[in-house]
């Protein structure tokens, strides 16, 4: 019985997948403490895997576990606990959904 355990919670490891959403930061004035400001209140979020902040160009990547987090749980933490807004970056959603449908 042991063994059926931690074979299924081995594989379910596997079986998890981990999304990501692309997030456009508005407000940020300095690479150093804005940007790491957006990012220690991401990683401190339960369930966020990584998260990238590019200060040049005011966007994020946060890559999270769905099972234990949402996007919108992220983009409101985001805006209650800096002074920055965060939206999902457009952008970023429309050229991914041009690339998968060629």
């Amino acid at each position: 019985m042991k063994k059926l355990f931690i074979i299924s919670f081995l594989f379910s490891f596997l079986l998890a997948e981990d999304s990501k959403i692309n997030l456009k930061i508005d407000g940020m004035q300095c690479a150093y403490s804005c940007a790491g400001k957006v990012s220690q209140v991401v990683q401190s979020i339960k369930g966020v895997e990584e998260c990238e902040v590019d200060f040049a160009t005011g966007t994020a990547v946060v890559k999270y576990d769905e099972k234990k987090v949402n996007s919108d749980n992220i983009i409101k933490l985001i805006n209650k606990k800096t002074y920055y807004k965060a939206a999902v970056d457009k952008k970023e959603c429309v050229s991914k959904e041009k690339s998968t449908s060629i």
